[in-house]
This record gives structure tokens, sequence and C-alpha cells, in this order.
């Protein structure tokens, strides 16, 4: 890519901070993250063709007052990627109410996507990039869990976030190829990033951690390693990211199991979005929908 401008949400550590350094050499980037002291090393390592601008993506009310910021610095978009996420077994709300995990990796996503694109052209992107885990199989129940019931735990929710992001990119394709956008859903596999090593796991992933490490012993890889595949879908270098919306570990196309396609559940989940998303939201009122 050359003198495009790319907004990476969740661009302070792990994949999006490798994609964003490798852009950034010939592109506008401007990351998100929490971390000043990241998103300002980011800055004052790459100049003025990099952006840093702080926030808790996992807060929806802080969204509104971010994208306008984005939108002040940005005349136009041509890339959005949301690569922030965060991995913990342990419940946890946000102030806003919402379960942590899925407030960061899908509701904060859509509402994104929303208020981003929605006013106008320039910031119709051509590519949204989704980096969750696509391709989990979609059970008949995952209906009933919206709204996450309060004994769930993070890691349910992170779970249901992540099949989320794919019934929401199916949902979305044909509505933002209307508008010129494509939409890819990335499944990263094993990444040597924060959440993967800091992040908290079951007790069974614990124990069984030992077997697990030598089982993937020599594939798990680096954020830098794993960037080029957004980076060739970026590029328009991938063709089967052109021609599916769900992308694998290995940046093959795939279609998804039949309940993960079916047209009314992926309604059900983004009827059930709007209706959380303006639950939550106090100062602002999505009232058109994408």
């Amino acid at each position: 890519m050359h003198n495009k401008r790319i907004v990476i949400l969740g661009g302070t550590d792990g994949i999006g901070r490798a994609l964003a350094s490798t852009l950034v050499a010939e592109n506008e980037v401007l990351i998100v993250g929490r971390s000043a002291h990241k998103g300002d090393s980011f800055v004052k390592q790459h100049g003025e063709q990099a952006t840093f601008l702080s926030a808790d993506l996992s807060l929806l009310n802080g969204l509104p007052p971010l994208v306008q910021k984005i939108k002040s610095v940005f005349p136009s978009v041509d890339g959005i990627v949301h690569a922030a996420d965060l991995l913990r077994v342990q419940r946890l709300n946000t102030a806003e109410g919402l379960e942590i995990s899925i407030a960061t990796n899908y509701y904060s996503r859509v509402l994104f996507n929303q208020l981003m694109i929605g006013e106008g052209p320039q910031y119709r992107p051509e590519r949204i990039i989704h980096v969750a885990a696509a391709g989990f199989p979609t059970s008949k129940t995952f209906m009933e869990n919206f709204p996450l019931p309060e004994g769930a735990s993070s890691f349910k929710g992170h779970g249901l976030g992540q099949i989320s992001n794919d019934v929401y990119g199916l949902g979305m394709q044909q509505k933002l190829a209307g508008m010129g956008t494509k939409i890819n859903i990335l499944n990263p596999g094993t990444v040597d990033t924060d959440i993967r090593r800091k992040g908290q796991f079951p007790k069974i992933v614990k124990v069984l951690s030992p077997f697990i490490g030598l089982l993937l012993a020599g594939r798990i890889r680096s954020p830098e390693s794993y960037a080029e595949i957004p980076l060739r879908i970026l590029n328009r270098n991938n063709p089967e990211a052109e021609s599916h919306t769900l992308i694998n570990s290995r940046g093959k196309g795939i279609s998804g199991n039949s309940r993960v396609n079916d047209v009314d559940m992926q309604k059900a989940l983004y009827e059930h979005t709007q209706l959380e998303v303006n639950r939550v939201l106090r100062d602002v009122e999505i009232t058109s929908w994408l």
C-alpha cells in the first residue's frame, strides 16, 4: 500500500503493532490503544506518518469522541483493522456493565464501524479487517447467550465475541460491498502475543499447557510473521480474501458452518447488538444502522 490512511485499533501491541510498523513506512497510520507510553514511542520512532490516540476500547461511550478525533486527523480512511482483544477467566464487567471481553472484541468493533463509515463516503474504507477467530463452530443455542448471563465467565464472553465477529461479518458483507467496502474476519491461530502469554486461561488449559507447548513447538508465530497475512489482504494480494469473508490462520478462505451462515441468526445478532449498544450509550443514540 502507498499513500493510504489506515486506522488500527489495538495498534500498540501484538499483531496490531507489527502491522502498523510495516504499513507506516509508506502510509499514514493511526493507532489506538490504552498505553500512552507504547503509543508515544510508536510516533517517536516513525515520525509524521504515525499518529497515536489513547482510548479504552472496552468502553462504548468513549468511541464517539474517539471517532471525531480520528476524523479531525484523517480527512478520509482507506483501511480499518480491529486487533484489540483480551483474555481472562474471572468475570469482569466494565463501568458500563458489559462483560469486558465481549465489549472489547465485539460490541466496540461494531459501534466503531457504524460511527466511522455511516456518515459519508470518505470514511468508507476499501477494507475492514477483524482479527478474531474465524471458523469457530456456532451452536444451536448461540443466541440464547445474549445478553451474556451475569454468571457467565469472561472466558465465555471472549468465545462468544469471537463467534459474533463471524456472524456479524457474514451478515454485513453484502451491505458493505454496496458501499465499496470489503470485510474480512481473520483467525490468527497461535501467535506469540501478550494475550497468549499473559492472558488468563481455564485450569485445565494450565494443566495441559506443557503438553500443548510441545504439540505447538515450531508452529507458534511471531506477530511480525502473522502480520504478513492482513498485510497481503490490505494490498489486495490475497485472492481468497476477495471471494471469502472468513479467513483461516494460513490466509485461506473458509465458509464456516451452516449456523454461522444462517441469515436469521445474523439478523437476530445484529438486532440484539443495536439494542445493547444503544442501551449503553449515554449521549448518543444510533438511529440509522448500516
